[in-house]
């Protein structure tokens, strides 16, 4: 069936926070996006929905899987050493919109954008179909929410699927814009899958959020990324008004986390410098999690701690190392005290020097920690990198308290600042300890908080994307002011109104997930 545009008018429902059970099927898109955004959201779906009708005549939408990106407010680079982090879903998501049956035997993927061609592919052969991560191919991101499909169910029938993409996640832009993208595709492939095997009616449980975002998890590794989940759980898992205190261990749980008061608000700047995970991954973001991994496997072997729990196969983790000497009464400021003895080279340890502290050869060492996903480096930065990954899991617990502390009050300038300042102190750790950031990203942040910012740091994998500050609303117009005047017309002054438009945003908690079925 194809929405309705009479029932995007607005209603009075919401979607309430619950957890635990299924994404959620919405017939509204205010049960989607705040007032605020409304009237915005209305005609970029319409535009959708005339531009499926003219790329497809005939054909009726069957739904429209929805996925956001998401910004992370604390705890960068610890969601893969199973550390809790505090993310939340933003405005900017990936829309799917899909008919389902078609007599083609096909599945087709279009793209709003012009930038992207349309692709096509033969639901014969789609289980086995390959995908070249070494390629920048968009397709490839719905392919992989394929294959998370079949890894959720093996025994799962795959219709054929006429579908037409939009996405207002900024690509490279740090704010998760393939977990969005390889989210909302599976999300489609498995509410696909339902509906050709009964109704568009029955799409009211199609997938439990836990379920969608493990698979989501591994379904993005297809594209050479490494996730450590936390994107993924954002998307997935987003509560409107809350921020997401996501746990990864001993198992998967989300919880929501209120602010206090409604003076300020977090502004998203993005540098618009392009941060490919898939491209840049050898010498970055992979290369980090082989630092981190190694880093943990080494430290208990050292400390005399045993085996470490294994994440998904590939290694252990600080967390392991966090709980194995916790049972022995060590607490974190003990950890890192342990630590800085194990690893005293602030300049780095060869391959070699690793091996040998491994108690392996070099090769065992590539093997088993560096041949699932290609690294390049001279030195392996153990310290600096545990350092920020201990220091950060304190930050995560030190910003919740005093969000669930009644202390302060939502109003009270002591409480922003006190949140402010672990944002500046997690910048800085991402700067030196590791080595995530850019100078696009130290500019952004150094005029937000000359311009009133109680806090400023980079989110997502760094390397470029995007800044988040913590502001007071009063101070919002002069902030923005600034970064136009001060960032963006001196580093891109070619940039439109509109793309100047795009770059900045005052965001809010969003929904996570949905299916929308008129």
């Amino acid at each position: 069936m194809s929405p309705s545009l009479d029932s995007l008018k607005a209603r009075p429902e919401t979607i309430k926070p619950d957890l635990a059970k299924s994404v959620p099927t919405v017939d509204s898109l205010t049960q989607i996006y705040s007032t605020a955004d409304l009237a915005l959201q209305q005609e970029r779906w319409r535009k959708l929905e005339l531009a499926f009708e003219q790329l497809y005549p005939g054909e009726e939408i069957t739904f429209i899987a929805r996925s956001p990106g998401r910004v992370n407010l604390i705890g960068e680079h610890i969601d893969y050493s199973l550390f809790d982090v505090l993310p939340m879903a933003i405005t900017q998501d990936v829309l799917i919109a899909v008919h389902v049956g078609s007599p083609d035997d096909k599945i087709r993927l279009a793209n709003t954008s012009s930038r992207f061609g349309v692709r096509e592919f033969d639901v014969g052969g789609i289980r086995d179909v390959q995908i070249d991560s070494t390629v920048l191919e968009w397709s490839n991101y719905f392919l992989s929410g394929i294959k998370g499909a079949y890894a959720t169910d093996e025994t799962i029938k795959v219709p054929s699927m006429h579908c037409l993409i939009d996405g207002s996640v900024p690509t490279g832009g740090g704010l998760s814009s393939s977990a969005a993208f390889v989210s909302a595709a599976l999300l489609s492939v498995l509410a696909a899958a339902k509906a050709s095997s009964s109704s568009a009616d029955s799409l009211s449980a199609v997938v439990s959020k836990s379920d969608l975002v493990t698979a989501a998890v591994i379904a993005e590794r297809n594209v050479g990324v490494n996730s450590g989940g936390m994107d993924q759980a954002a998307s997935v898992f987003g509560v409107p008004g809350h921020a997401l205190r996501v746990q990864f261990s001993p198992e998967l749980k989300p919880s929501t986390v209120a602010f206090k008061g409604d003076s300020f608000a977090f502004v998203i700047a993005n540098t618009l410098v392009v941060a490919d995970k898939q491209v840049t991954g050898p010498i970055h973001y992979n290369l980090r999690v082989v630092e981190t991994t190694l880093s943990a496997e080494i430290m208990a072997r050292v400390c005399g701690l045993g085996p470490l729990p294994i994440r998904d196969g590939f290694g252990g983790t600080w967390r392991g190392v966090y709980d194995k000497f916790a049972e022995k009464g060590v607490d974190m400021d003990g950890i890192i005290a342990r630590m800085k003895d194990v690893f005293e080279k602030e300049e780095g340890y060869t391959l070699t020097e690793a091996a040998e502290m491994m108690g392996t050869t070099e090769k065992e060492l590539k093997d088993k920690y560096m041949s699932r996903f290609p690294v390049h480096f001279e030195r392996l930065q153990f310290r600096k990198r545990a350092l920020h990954v201990l220091e950060e899991a304190k930050r995560v617990e030190t910003f919740c308290s005093i969000l669930n502390s009644s202390e302060y009050e939502g109003e009270d300038d002591e409480y922003l600042s006190a949140l402010g300042e672990i944002m500046k102190q997690s910048h800085e750790s991402c700067r030196t300890l590791f080595e995530c950031s850019c100078d696009e990203l130290n500019t952004v942040t150094s005029l937000a908080i000359k311009s009133g910012a109680y806090g400023s740091r980079l989110t997502g994998a760094g390397w470029g994307g995007s800044t988040i500050s913590l502001v007071a609303k009063s101070k919002v117009d002069g902030l923005i002011k600034t970064l136009k005047e001060e960032y963006y017309a001196k580093r891109w002054p070619q940039l439109t109104e509109q793309e100047l438009a795009e770059a900045i945003c005052v965001s809010e908690p969003g929904l996570g997930s949905a299916l929308y079925v008129a």
